[in-house]
């Protein structure tokens, strides 16, 4: 493939220099690499990713959607890929990408993602076959602004349905038990201050309920038993951290009304 392609390549980064050092080549195919650096973070991993050619933004983090709405606005050309610093495209996404954009692109693109957990690829637990869309037209879609699990925000009511892209991501963010451990507990701190920001409460029977009721639905349903000790390890990682979220939100409801109410929608 000649040429770069017209599109804007959106990570947000902290202490992620040897991810950034190993991804940034691999999106040599943009016309230009978005990253948004955390200042609180390691220096190191600014001054790579600016020496390999990205383009560099410094703001503080404050959750992830409004960071990554702030990433969105510095980019310039007609579609983005949305991308983690822990995530690699496969041999092939260059071209794949390439044939999508020729006839101008799609309004967005859903990509296959497979996710690794302590070293070991995750084939089941709810994690087959995700696919997520990572690719989408710069004027059709915005970012909300969760703290965590962020979503696009469609920005018009007539867009097509996703493309399926020929791509896979392959996704490395569990590589150890501290990071495990950091993630589970960051995302259960954000995801209660998220469900108490709108409106949701917790009352003990969540607390109690929930967390086996999402082990069970991942490591039986979901057939997470067929991954091994490792499947194993995950749900229960999962459970955990619906465990610490909604005995957060619970604090939290005590605290603000002093009667609680059931959260609608399913814990995440």
């Amino acid at each position: 493939m000649n040429g770069k392609l017209p599109l804007s390549a959106l990570l947000l980064v902290r202490d992620e220099t040897r991810d950034v050092e190993s991804l940034l080549p691999a999106l040599a195919f943009a016309a230009e690499v978005i990253v948004v650096w955390d200042p609180r973070g390691d220096r190191a991993t600014r001054d790579a990713a600016e020496r390999l050619g990205a383009r560099v933004f410094e703001r503080a983090f404050d959750g992830f959607g409004t960071q990554r709405r702030f990433a969105l606005a510095q980019c310039t050309q007609p579609h983005v890929l949305w991308i983690d610093a822990d995530e690699r495209p496969r041999e092939g996404a260059a071209q794949a990408i390439a044939r999508a954009l020729a006839s101008g692109g799609p309004a967005q693109a859903s990509v296959l993602r497979e996710t690794r957990f302590l070293g070991r690829r995750i084939r089941f637990c709810g994690w087959q076959r995700e696919r997520i869309v990572r690719l989408f037209a710069r004027d059709a879609f915005g970012f909300d602004d969760a703290p965590v699990h962020e979503r696009l925000v469609p920005l018009r009511d007539d867009l097509p349905a996703a493309v399926a892209l020929d791509v896979t991501l392959d996704h490395d963010s569990y590589a150890t038990w501290d990071a495990c451990v950091t993630k589970m507990t960051r995302y259960a701190a954000a995801g209660a201050e998220k469900a108490h920001a709108a409106g949701k409460r917790a009352t003990l029977v969540d607390v109690v309920v929930r967390p086996p009721l999402r082990f069970l639905r991942q490591y039986v349903l979901q057939l997470g038993f067929l991954d091994g000790a490792h499947g194993w390890l995950l749900c229960a990682l999962a459970s955990t951290q619906v465990f610490l979220k909604y005995a957060a939100l619970r604090e939290k409801s005590r605290l603000g009304s002093g009667a609680a109410e059931r959260p609608e929608g399913r814990g995440r």
